[in-house]
């Protein structure tokens, strides 16, 4: 009846048994893995099959606020953290083996996926998967788009993508060698009006794996940009862009931010807030420190900075990568040794004492 309101569409979710059939095609992936012989596999009365639809529904909702209201922040975290679901069955799906014709087009979608809900790590294992020329997957050119956006190498030429939607993404393209080749009058305007024409032209034009694929390639080029280093830096440490300017243009400059730095950023601690930080291995703490550091030393708010760690091993480690980083700035690396030199002998008692001190130490902090 016209004029009658609608009611608003209800976001698609995972439920039970959605997440219990997940739970079976990871274990049967598992299975695969561990060369489990066949006649021992595990059966499921259902099909992972059904869990597709969901997956894609999933995996486009999350594409498509992206693309019309841009990062997704701590306020819609439940967004995406149903979209894990949809990573981790594609990925299982692949390794499952349950249709092997669907594996690059799985392979591509499951990278994808584990890049918009921040997991980059497991996003570049998969896009590492897939050959330099994606296979045709009917997306007109879409798909060596989606690869070459997770493989993030964008300080090279642009590749030649072929089929109708090529001149939009050579646009899209042409511009983020362009900002990341360190360019500073890029415009972030320009880029969301070709990203918008892109995904128009797909809506008119294109099947509906084309608008999926244009979707996603959409907002992994938005993503890409929001998490690049010269666009967040300022933002989180409060400084200008020019003052960032000679870092970034180092070679060994960091190119984008990992999800453990944003939240150090969305904490303020690059624009001086104190706090206490714990992150799991190969998070990018390392990288995060330095960070800390260098917006303190472009703030003018100190001069010299202290890092304490708990092994000489892991100080060496730790020196060497500031060495590396601060490398041709007026910057000083330094490392002080906890134990006493070589210079004279020492009794066994007195070398015991020592050690003992340091893992009290230790054992205090």
């Amino acid at each position: 009846m016209r004029g009658r309101p609608t009611k608003p569409t209800k976001p698609m979710k995972p439920e039970q048994q959605s997440k219990s059939l997940l739970g079976v095609t990871r274990s049967l992936a598992k299975m695969f893995e561990y060369r489990v012989p066949a006649e021992d596999h595990i059966k499921s009365p259902r099909n992972p099959s059904r869990l597709f639809s969901l997956a894609i529904g999933l995996l486009g909702d999350y594409c498509s606020s992206i693309n019309t209201e841009g990062r997704i922040v701590d306020g819609r975290k439940e967004l995406r953290d149903d979209l894990r679901f949809s990573a981790q069955f594609f990925d299982a799906y692949r390794d499952a083996k349950v249709d092997g014709t669907l594996d690059p087009y799985v392979s591509l979608v499951g990278a994808a996926t584990y890049y918009l809900c921040e997991l980059p790590g497991s996003a570049s294992v998969l896009a590492k998967q897939l050959p330099d020329e994606c296979p045709d997957l009917d997306g007109r050119g879409l798909e060596q788009f989606i690869l070459w956006l997770l493989r993030g190498d964008f300080e090279t030429s642009a590749p030649t993508f072929r089929a109708s939607f090529g001149g939009r993404i050579v646009e899209i393209a042409t511009w983020l060698t362009t900002y990341f080749g360190g360019d500073g009058n890029a415009n972030e305007a320009t880029l969301f009006d070709l990203l918008k024409k892109l995904r128009r032209n797909a809506y008119a034009f294109g099947t509906s794996r084309q608008l999926l694929l244009a979707d996603i390639a959409c907002a992994l080029a938005r993503m890409r940009y929001l998490n690049s280093a010269r666009y967040s830096l300022p933002i989180y440490s409060e400084l200008t862009a020019e003052t960032w300017a000679p870092y970034l243009s180092k070679a060994t400059a960091i190119r984008e931010l990992w999800p453990a730095q944003h939240l150090i950023g969305r904490a303020k601690v690059f624009a001086g807030t104190s706090a206490i930080i714990q992150m799991p291995t190969s998070a990018g703490k390392t990288r995060g420190t330095e960070l800390i550091i260098r917006s303190s030393f472009l703030a003018d708010r100190s001069n010299i900075a202290v890092i304490v760690a708990p092994f000489r091993a892991l100080c060496h480690e730790i020196r060497k990568g500031c060495v590396k980083a601060f490398a041709g700035e007026a910057v000083n690396v330094d490392e002080l040794t906890d134990v006493t030199q070589n210079d004279f002998d020492i009794e066994a008692l007195l070398v015991v004492s020592a050690r003992f001190n340091v893992t009290y130490l230790r054992d205090v902090r």
